[in-house]
């Protein structure tokens, strides 16, 4: 292979020259490469994720997945090892004038959902001004929301706990193309109810994702969505309403219902519309 890679080199980058060599290899080194084989959660992921990135996510050793990737031919460039620099994602990116810092930590420390905050802080972005959000993960809906509105962005994995995501406008960006597809839906427990009822008992598949780290619970939800069908439903055990997944759910064609339970506490189903 004619390839060279490096620590910023995008795991899509990898899967173009052989997706299924690489995702195999990838399995065998760490097995939490196999989310990799969901076309929904690699289209969602690869694009954004660098060697690094995805060696900090899994936990796994860049050396090793630098020597796993040698043994079926890649080329390695000689560089600085990262392990103590800052992990930067960046995609055609325009830096503005100035940034509005929003810090959402402590937000997310009560396990709210930040979005609305979030969104405020966008829609009162000035012309050449970005938007520089502080919080413990890299918010890669949010990262696809916005870009899908014509947004650019870079991250830097700055500390442990601490991921900082700068956005820029890329050229005129209406506020209302932001806005747009990300009001938070109505809950309906009747609906909800009658909805369930539709289905098979053995035809809805349960999962818990309530005391999963972000962005976890948007993952193990979409490695489930692909094996939905009209005569099945996927029944989640949620904190709270992931609004940041809706609209990656109305693009696979799915509908979805909420119920709320008492605080912190959501009942959501998916199914096919």
């Amino acid at each position: 292979m004619e390839l060279t890679i490096n620590a910023q080199t995008k795991i899509s980058q990898l899967l173009e020259v052989d997706r299924d060599l690489v995702i195999n290899t990838l399995v065998g080194l760490n097995k939490n490469f196999s989310k990799l084989r969901n076309p929904v959660l690699r289209n969602l992921l690869v694009k954004r994720v660098s060697i690094a990135d995805v060696c900090k996510i899994s936990k796994t050793d860049i050396a090793d997945f630098m020597l796993s990737m040698k043994q079926i031919g890649f080329q390695i460039a000689e560089e600085t090892p990262v392990e103590n620099t800052p992990l930067v994602l960046i995609k055609t990116f325009q830096e503005p004038l100035n940034y509005f810092e929003l810090d959402v930590r402590s937000i997310l420390a009560q396990d709210k959902d930040p979005l609305k905050e979030i969104l405020a802080s966008v829609k009162k972005l000035n012309d050449g001004q970005g938007l520089k959000l502080i919080n413990t993960f890299e918010p890669l809906p949010l990262i696809h929301l916005l870009e899908g509105k014509g947004f650019s962005y870079r991250v830097e994995h700055t500390h442990p706990n601490m991921v900082v995501t700068y956005f820029s406008r890329s050229g005129n960006v209406p506020e209302e193309t932001v806005t747009d597809s990300l009001t938070e839906p109505t809950i309906d427990d009747e609906q909800f109810n009658q909805k369930l009822e539709s289905f098979d008992d053995d035809s809805v598949k349960y999962i818990d994702v309530r005391n999963l780290e972000m962005p976890k619970p948007m993952l193990a939800i979409l490695e489930q969505t692909p094996n939905l069908n009209s005569r099945s439903a996927l029944f989640v055990y949620h904190k709270k309403i992931p609004v940041y997944l809706l609209p990656e759910l109305e693009k696979q064609g799915l509908g979805y219902a909420f119920k709320t339970i008492g605080p912190g506490d959501v009942n959501m189903l998916i199914y096919k519309k």
